[in-house]
């Protein structure tokens, strides 16, 4: 069953788009009133994010399936292989910008109209930026790889938008309409580093990387605190292995206890640990392996 987060994630991503599609109509009517090739690249990438939003609303969907015979630790992977996809129409708009403000550069044309189309555009960023917020706050909260990604994703488009808006500036002021496709160059390949980034961390995160340091050592404290404050103080862990799969992470470690321990004891200390670990990460999967101290010699 969905929780809360689960259908907030799924609704924003539905919203998206939503609003990629409104944002891609005002950036084309902007290029028909300009005839501006700085706007139209803008409004060409604008069709990315309508596609990125239709990703990102079905992996969330898919991901958060829940675990059966043949997937037992659930589908929340799916949202590493929606990320590279993702990070790949980043990648690809960064390229299509290149080559518009190349072809821009060998044949200069001034654009018309700029006041009208200015203000449509302003109009887009605002959206845009807004969406680009709210979707990346909660991706941050729910730990969802989509989310942030796709956050990222409208972002670079915010990038695009608001250097396309100081290059028409600029180029007005200053009648230099070369300013355009140069601004436009030095954004796509900001761009291109953030898709390039971005793919890096989705394949990573493919190969069962390890929680983050801090995360790790605030885990084991709790773990050492708990077998401190019961009455198998002498227990020890050891053996320690994390790995994130999604919004979900997963940890499993030895339990060392003495050798006449009981087994409602070593039960009941693994009970206390997964108690207190998911006060604080209740996303948190753990798997303890309980067995006998060894005599020393």
């Amino acid at each position: 069953m969905k929780s809360y987060s689960d259908s907030k994630a799924f609704r924003l991503t539905l919203l998206s788009f939503i609003f990629s599609l409104l944002i891609c109509l005002i950036k084309f009517l902007a290029y028909l009133i300009t005839h501006s090739v700085a706007i139209y690249s803008d409004a060409m990438e604008s069709i990315v994010n309508i596609f990125s939003a239709l990703l990102a609303m079905l992996g969330t969907k898919m991901a958060l399936k829940p675990s059966d015979a043949e997937h037992p630790y659930g589908h929340t992977k799916i949202e590493y292989f929606v990320a590279i996809l993702e990070a790949l129409f980043i990648l690809l708009a960064s390229f299509s910008i290149i080559w518009k403000a190349i072809k821009t550069l060998l044949k200069l044309e001034i654009p018309e109209e700029m006041t009208l189309g200015s203000f449509l555009l302003v109009l887009a960023l605002i959206l845009n930026g807004f969406l680009s917020w709210i979707i990346y706050k909660t991706g941050k909260k729910e730990a969802s790889p989509i989310l942030i990604s796709h956050a990222t994703h409208l972002f670079t488009d915010v990038l695009t938008t608001l250097g396309v808006l100081l290059g028409i500036l600029l180029a007005a002021v200053f009648n230099f309409w070369y300013i355009d496709p140069v601004l436009a160059l030095i954004i796509s390949i900001n761009i291109l580093y953030m898709g390039y980034k971005l793919l890096k961390e989705s394949i990573n995160s493919l190969l069962d990387v390890s929680i983050c340091p801090k995360k790790r050592e605030n885990i084991q404290q709790i773990i050492d605190s708990t077998i401190q404050g019961s009455s198998l103080s002498k227990a020890s862990i050891h053996n320690f292995k994390s790995r994130r799969a999604g919004r979900r992470d997963f940890i499993e470690f030895h339990l060392t206890v003495p050798k006449d321990t009981t087994v409602d004891e070593a039960h009941n200390l693994c009970d206390e640990i997964e108690k207190n670990i998911k006060q604080d990460y209740p996303e948190i999967a753990i798997t303890i392996h309980i067995e006998p101290e060894k005599n020393s010699h």
